[in-house]
Parts: structure tokens; sequence; C-alpha cells
């Protein structure tokens, strides 16, 4: 089968984003820093206009400005702007919610519940390997390779006890995905899918949330939904957007991008 070369580039496109990405989460590109077409496509080795294709999608997130002369630069951000704009997905996020606990399909309210059920159980999966090694490369003595302590108490003080895995993730995204897809009108879908790229993909970089705090932000959306009680749906969804930003702000914090006050490190 051959490949059209325009769905070729949207895929190369996408690596691109997701580089530029890690790139600024990790602080190699910082606020004001030049993104370099050339050197860009050099290390993933495309042509520039999947990459440029790529700029226009960062800038839409909000992660890239351009200036004079199609100059791409990175765009400046802290814990206000994250936690704001954290705000405003929860908010939509939580509009889809309700509708959902309003319409009650039958359907959709049963697979949702099915899919908190595998939550439920992958999250347990996470949990009882933890006695072993965990996907962070923690060992049985409880040292880790992030520095936690023999206790099991990590560098920030929270208790590595259990990482949540790949598949507790891929739930989570899923189980909002069908909100969203059930509850969401196509303009407010198109508003979920133009807000939450950068935020969705960070808010799972940083979640060192334990799988049980996972399953439980999860099943209060969940739960509401089923009883048909919209405001506690949205109510549940935007406390889970909140809650992912300070986990977002947190990892930020400690990668040395954003100071421990919240402010950004490149000035």
């Amino acid at each position: 089968m051959v490949v059209p070369a325009a769905l070729r580039r949207t895929r190369t496109s996408a690596a691109v984003v997701e580089y530029v990405q890690r790139e600024i989460f990790a602080g190699s590109l910082r606020h004001g820093d030049r993104i370099d077409v050339e050197r860009i496509g050099t290390a993933l080795g495309v042509s520039p206009t999947p990459v440029r294709e790529a700029l226009v999608l960062l800038e839409r997130d909000g992660l890239i400005a351009t200036r004079m002369h199609r100059v791409a630069i990175v765009a400046h951000f802290d814990a206000g702007t994250l936690r704001a704009d954290f705000h405003v997905l929860g908010v939509l996020s939580g509009v889809a919610a309700a509708r959902v606990a309003k319409d009650r399909d039958p359907r959709v309210l049963a697979r949702l519940q099915d899919l908190l059920q595998a939550l439920a159980d992958s999250a347990s999966v996470d949990s009882a390997s933890a006695g072993g090694t965990s996907a962070d490369g923690a060992s049985a003595d409880g040292a880790s390779a992030d520095g936690a302590s023999a206790d099991g108490a990590s560098a920030d003080g929270r208790a590595d006890a259990a990482v949540t895995g790949t598949r507790t993730k891929d739930l989570v995204a899923e189980i909002v995905q069908l909100q969203h897809d059930a509850g969401a009108t196509p303009r407010l879908l198109a508003e979920l899918q133009g807000v939450g790229g950068f935020l969705a993909w960070a808010a799972r970089e940083s979640d060192r949330r334990t799988p049980e705090e996972v399953v439980e932000a999860q099943r209060r959306v969940v739960d509401a939904i089923v009883a048909g009680h919209s405001q506690a749906a949205a109510r549940a969804r935007l406390a889970d957007a909140r809650a992912a930003a300070e986990e977002v702000i947190g990892e930020l914090i400690r990668r040395g991008v954003l100071r421990a006050d919240g402010t950004n490190a490149a000035g």
C-alpha cells in the first residue's frame, strides 16, 4: 500500500511536534530561544516542510510565537499561564461531561463503566508490581533511578510505592476521549482538540499520582455522569484538570524549567 505524501507529512509533523515539546519540557529549548528549522530537520532526518507544518501546530498550542521575518521562538509560560490553560481545558471538558450526563445514552454509559473497570484492574496491576521493579527503575528495596530513598520517598517527598503504567494512562485517555466524542458539539470538540494538544501530552508526561489516585479522579467523573448529575460531572472534570496542572508545574520545577515560585527560569 502506498501512503499518500500528505499523510506521510502529517505523521512526520506529529513527530516534530513531540520532539519540540520534549525539548521545551526538558529545558533544552527555553523561553525566547529561536526554533532552528534546519537543526530540527537534521536531527530528525526530515525536510524543512514538515518542520514548518509542525511549527504551525505548536503556535496554535501557544508553545511558540512567530516574530518578524517568520522567526519562531519559544513562547513565555509560567505556573500562572499553565494553570489558566488547564482551567480552560477543564471547563471545556466539563461542558462535554455535563452533556453526556444529561443525554444518558445507555451505550455510552455502559462503555464508560467498562472502561472504568478496566482502569481499576490496570491500576491494581500497577500497584501489585510496586514490590518489584517499577516502570521508573525502582527496585524492590525502594531505591530508584530518580533518587528515591530506601523508604520509598522521592526527592519531592512523594511516596513512590506505585507507578502509573502506560496501559493505565491509555485507559484514562480513552475515557476522556469517549466523553468528549459523546458530549461535545463539533465546535466544542474542535476547541478541545486545539486546547488539549500540548496540555494532554504534558499531563501524561508529568503525572506522578498513584494509580489509586488516578482511578479515583476518573471514578468521580464517570459516577456523576452515570447518575445524571451534570454539574457534579463538570466539577469533577475541572478538578482533574486543575490537579493535572499542578503535576505539570511540579515536574517543570523539578526539571529547572520553572523556578520554585513558578516563574520561568529563562526570565
